[in-house]
C-alpha cells in the first residue's frame, strides 16, 4: 500500500529512512532499520576516516540490505574525503548535511554509481542541489533534531515539491502513523525519521538518553548555537537556556566568544541531569522502547489503518460519524 517511488530508487520495502545520528545511530541501528525494511544511514560527523571505515564494514557484516552514509559538509578537505571512502567502499547511497555539499562532490559520487540524497532546509537549497545532481532531496523542518533551519515542515514540503522535479522526502517532526500519512499527502514519497529511532532498543544512544526521551513533553527540546556555532535543536537544559539568554544581550564578538568557551566547559562538565544530545520535537510523543521492526511495521499497520478510515468517511453518504484519528497508544492509556 505504501510502496512508492522511493522503494524503487533505493531498493527498500518500506519509504522509511532513518536519519544520521552521532552517537546513537551507528552499525547496529543500521543494519536494523534496513533489515526491517528502511533504510539506514550511517554518521560521519564527530568521527575520523577509520571510524567510517570500520563501521560500513561492521554494517555489512550486519545486513545485506542497502544502507547509507550521511556526509556532513563541514569543510572541503571533510566532505571530499568521506566521498571518496563511499565511492572507495562502493557505499551505495549517500545523504548529505544540511549543507551544500558542492557539485563536485555530487559529481563524483554520480559517476561512481551512487545515488544521492541531500538534505535542505529551503527551497532555494533544493533548487540548488537538484541542479548539482542529487537523485532525490530530503525536505527538513525546524522540528528536526540536529542542525536546522528556520521553516517548518509542513509549509516547507509543500513547497520544496513544487519547486522540484525530483522527488521528496518529508522530515523533522515525524514520529508515527500520522506523520507518514501527513507526509504524503503534502507530496512527498517518503519520511525520514531521526529522534524516534534513538528510542529503539538497537538505538546506541546512552540509557540517560532514552529516558529523557520517555520523561519530556513537547516542550522538552530548543534551538542552541552552543554546541557546534549553529542552530542545534536539542534537549533543553539550564545550561543551553542560560548561554542563548546570556548571548541575546551582548553584541560583542570578542564577548559572545567568550561566552561559547565558558558555557561549553561547563556543559562538558555537567551532570546527567543537565546534559544534552541533538533530538526532535517529536520527543514528546515518545512513550515506549520498542525494537526496530516494532517500530517500522507497526507505523505501516497503523497508516494503512488510519488511509482505510480516511477513505471510508471520504465515501460515506448523509454524513457520517466524525472521524476521531488517534494514534494507538495514546488511545490505550484513555
Amino acid at each position: 500500500m505504501f510502496h512508492t517511488v522511493l522503494c524503487d530508487l533505493l531498493g527498500i520495502r518500506y519509504p522509511i529512512i532513518q536519519g544520521a545520528m552521532q552517537g546513537a545511530g551507528g552499525p547496529r541501528l543500521v543494519a536494523a532499520v534496513s533489515e526491517a525494511g528502511g533504510l539506514g544511514v550511517l554518521p560521519t560527523f564527530g568521527g575520523t576516516e577509520k571510524d567510517l571505515r570500520d563501521d560500513i564494514e561492521k554494517t555489512r557484516a550486519l545486513t545485506g540490505r542497502p544502507f547509507a552514509v550521511n556526509i556532513t559538509p563541514i569543510g572541503r578537505a571533510f566532505t571530499e574525503s568521506r566521498a571518496a571512502i563511499c565511492v572507495e567502499m562502493g557505499v551505495p547511497i549517500v545523504t548529505t548535511g544540511r549543507g551544500d555539499p558542492g557539485s563536485n562532490i555530487v559529481q563524483k559520487l554520480k559517476e561512481a554509481g551512487t545515488i544521492v540524497l541531500p538534505v535542505v532546509p529551503s527551497v532555494h537549497h533544493a533548487l540548488r542541489v537538484e541542479a548539482e545532481g542529487a537523485d532525490a532531496i530530503i525536505a527538513s523542518g525546524m522540528e528536526a533534531g540536529g542542525h536546522v533551519g528556520r521553516v517548518s515542515t509542513m509549509p516547507l514540503v509543500p513547497q520544496v515539491v513544487d519547486a522540484v522535479k525530483v522527488p521528496v522526502v518529508a522530515a523533522g517532526g515525524i514520529g508515527d502513523a500520522r506523520g507518514l500519512l501527513a507526509a504524503l499527502a503534502l507530496g512527498a514519497c517518503g519520511i525520514q525519521l531521526g529522534t524516534r529511532f534513538m528510542a529503539t532498543v538497537e538505538g546506541e544512544c546512552a540509557d540517560w538518553m532514552k529516558q529523557r526521551l520517555l520523561e519530556i513533553d513537547e516542550t522538552g527540546t530548543m534551538i542552541s548555537s552552543l554546541m557546534t556555532g549553529k542552530p542545534v535543536r536539542a534537549f533543553a537544559t539550564r545550561i543551553l537556556r542560560e548561554y542563548e539568554q546570556a548571548l541575546a544581550h551582548t553584541d560583542s564578538a570578542e564577548e559572545r566568544g567568550e561566552l561559547r568557551t565558558r558555557y561549553l566547559k561547563e556543559l562538558r562538565n555537567a551532570p546527567v541531569e543537565e546534559r544534552t544530545m541533538a533530538a526532535g520535537e517529536i520527543a514528546g510523543m515518545i512513550r515506549d522502547i520498542r525494537t526496530v521492526r516494532e517500530l517500522i511495521e507497526g507505523i505501516i499497520e497503523e497508516a494503512a489503518t488510519l488511509a482505510e478510515k480516511l477513505y471510508r468517511v471520504s465515501r460515506a453518504e448523509g454524513g457520517g460519524k466524525p472521524l476521531n484519528i488517534r494514534h494507538r497508544a495514546r488511545a490505550s492509556e484513555s
